[in-house]
């Protein structure tokens, strides 16, 4: 049985979608010094964040999805299964060169809480990388289109709303410098890499 993004990440539509941002984010991450281990707060099943940072890098996952969490153990080193807005207590226990958001913060009420945790967990030389979709018409009109059709388990599911890049940095600035960002997916998505201030 394959999980659900390695399906996604090769099925028209949906493999235009993923792939444009994991490409986007390989090239970005290519330029910049990955320390490690890398921790992907809501990994969901671990194909994408392998996808990006390759097969030697050592990845722990947490994601609050129990059929999510049992497929990305099997391409991550470590998963822990638990919310990223209260992290499991394992990985509150150490500090990762890498912290890895990708399309979660719009999944939750608190994104400041997740960033702030995540500034906690960040070694002092490491990267935070952050991927939102951002609430452009275009934006609103795919995922109504996604979510009333072949992606209706993601109805309701954004509960937080990036309404444009300058909304994301507001947020991140109060821990975070930016280092550089990127729109991918037709300005859809921006991805953002940060250091800690």
């Amino acid at each position: 049985m394959k999980s659900y993004y390695e399906i996604s990440t090769n099925r028209f539509p949906s493999r235009y979608w993923h792939r444009e941002i994991v490409k986007t984010a390989k090239s970005m991450v290519k330029g910049h010094e990955i320390a490690e281990p890398v921790l992907d707060l809501g990994c969901g099943d671990g194909v994408r964040v392998r996808m990006i940072f390759g097969d030697t890098v050592e990845i722990h996952g947490v994601d609050i999805d129990p059929e999510m969490v049992e497929f990305a153990k099997e391409r991550l080193d470590k998963v822990y299964l638990g919310s990223i807005e209260d992290p499991p207590p394992e990985i509150l226990n150490r500090r990762y060169g890498t912290i890895v958001l990708m399309e979660s913060l719009e999944h939750i009420n608190t994104p400041e809480k997740v960033l702030e945790t995540a500034y906690k967990l960040l070694t002092d030389n490491g990267l935070l990388i952050v991927i939102v979709p951002l609430e452009t018409i275009l934006f609103r009109i795919i995922w109504w289109l996604w979510t009333h059709s072949m992606g209706m388990r993601w109805k309701g599911a954004h509960l937080f709303k990036f309404n444009s890049e300058q909304q994301l940095f507001s947020i991140l600035e109060k821990w975070y410098k930016i280092v550089e960002y990127r729109k991918t997916n037709l300005g859809c998505i921006i991805i953002t890499i940060c250091s800690k201030k």
